[in-house]
């Protein structure tokens, strides 16, 4: 299949998610692929009067119609049987509908986000679900609004791990074993209802060695002291090996019922301290390949159970990580369960075509 793809890479190597799975099956000869980088138009490190600007305008004032030119320009070039859009927060829809026009390909949106957060959609990405053949959702609460704002077809897949990028690694000095050592670790943003789960940490616990990775900890005085900036690729892999206990928190904002590090925490084979989701308990056994919490309360209770038992925290931590390197989870599969989808709606509308009156 030739697949035209297009995402950002500002969040390296995280994102794009697809990129080394398709770099991978371009060299086996399986598919073609053209990538088309988001982070090549739009910054994703704007100054604040330009993030002002943007939100005024409903867009980027720079590199935007740049972006939305060479969709078209791809598709029309490359002629791919399928595109795949990932997020498609800054991509218009007259771009959209120019692009399948000028290829025939199928177009696929992979919604890493809830579309309908308004704190993190566009003017044109809500109205551009219509357009879409194969909706792909990675979260389960979001799928009957994208049916209801006019995409029959919608799937739910999960995120997934990359295996060049999320492994376990050791650090290599005594500098990096003092830098990354902790009692527990969290990588991700400070959203508004994370903050209760560590201030109720601290409180209990005021000697504990926190870590916070992720944007905006410093904004949030009490937990100020423990922010260490964003951790990625092999940092990342250190902090999780540093840490004896890892927590998994999902995004409320995005509805979310997992999200990427309840795969990367595992293949990273850190023991994990998740909150509690349908999604969750489907993929891990409790108190046998990760821990679960849903209170601040119980997360603290949680932590102090979890700390005193290292031997039981290291068995825990090579039961996810076998369960989720042996189970395909990879982004590699996740892109076939999106071909195959994507295959299947191709044939819905062949065959509906076949039967329309001469």
């Amino acid at each position: 299949m030739r697949i035209l793809y297009a995402e950002t890479t500002a969040y390296a190597p995280s994102s794009a998610h697809f990129l080394e799975a398709l770099e991978a099956s371009a060299a086996r000869g399986t598919h073609e692929f053209r990538f088309l980088d988001e982070a090549n138009f739009i910054k994703s490190s704007r100054s604040i009067t330009e993030r002002i600007a943007d939100r005024v305008a409903g867009r980027p004032l720079s590199g935007y119609q740049q972006l939305n030119r060479s969709l078209v320009e791809n598709a029309a070039a490359f002629s791919p049987e399928m595109i795949l859009i990932g997020k498609g927060r800054w991509f218009t829809p007259a771009a959209l509908e120019a692009a399948k026009k000028t290829s025939g390909a199928i177009l696929v949106n992979w919604a890493t986000d809830d579309p309908f957060n308004r704190a993190d959609n566009s003017r044109g990405l809500v109205s551009s679900i219509p357009l879409y053949d194969l909706y792909v959702c990675t979260k389960k609460e979001i799928m009957a609004d994208v049916r209801r704002a006019g995409c029959a077809n919608v799937e739910y897949v999960r995120f997934a791990y990359k295996p060049e990028v999320h492994f376990p690694e050791t650090p290599a000095t005594d500098e990096e074993r003092e830098r990354f050592a902790c009692d527990v670790m969290f990588a991700g943003g400070c959203d508004a209802h994370r903050i209760a789960y560590f201030e109720a940490l601290i409180r209990a616990m005021p000697d504990l060695k926190l870590r916070l990775y992720g944007s905006y900890w410093e904004r949030a005085r009490a937990l100020r002291p423990y922010a260490r900036g964003l951790a990625m690729a092999r940092d990342y892999r250190l902090a999780v090996a540093g840490a004896k206990i890892t927590v998994n928190l999902v995004r409320r904002a995005n509805r979310d019922d997992h999200v990427m590090r309840t795969f990367e925490i595992p293949a990273c084979r850190g023991f994990m301290l998740t909150e509690r989701s349908v999604t969750h308990n489907e993929l891990f056994s409790e108190d046998r390949e990760a821990a679960f919490f849903t209170t601040p309360e119980e997360f603290v209770a949680k932590v102090c159970t979890w700390l005193a038992r290292d031997e039981d925290r290291a068995r825990i931590a090579a039961a996810a990580h076998r369960k989720i390197i042996q189970g395909r989870h990879t982004y590699g599969d996740r892109l076939e369960e999106i071909i195959q989808s994507a295959l299947s709606v191709k044939g819905l509308h062949r065959r509906a075509y076949a039967n329309l009156p001469s």
